[in-house]
């Protein structure tokens, strides 16, 4: 296995990758393939923004867990002190998410404005 208190695959990039996948993947699917409604595309960045807080959050609950004994205990202990905690850790990776969350909003905003181009060239 891997030392916890070095930078490796296992306790920095694959979960970054992951949370990456999340913040590029739900946008997509919270919206569907033929929406044509920027509200619900902004309601779907909104959520998806929700969902990687969460899922960052759970993931540094995790990493901590896995480098210090009695993380759980702890959160079980004092709930709102711990997972005030660990949202905050997850703010930071907002950092890498956030941007990318932005780019992807761009892009399918992009895409829906281009399926609404050819729908009025389309006569519909």
């Amino acid at each position: 296995m891997s030392n916890h208190l070095t930078l490796d695959l296992w306790n920095s990039v694959l979960p970054l990758v992951l949370l990456c996948a999340v913040v590029v993947v739900l946008p997509g699917w919270f919206t569907g393939k033929n929406n044509l409604s920027h509200r619900t595309l902004a309601f779907a960045a909104l959520k998806t923004a929700v969902v990687a807080y969460a899922v960052g959050a759970l993931m540094m609950a995790a990493l901590y867990a896995s480098i210090n004994e009695g993380v759980y205990e702890q959160v079980l202990r004092n709930p709102i002190e711990r997972v005030g905690f660990f949202l905050g850790r997850s703010a930071l990776f907002a950092l890498l998410w956030g941007p990318l969350l932005g780019f992807v909003w761009l892009v399918k905003a992009q895409e829906m404005n281009r399926r609404l181009g050819m729908k009025m060239v389309d006569g519909e």
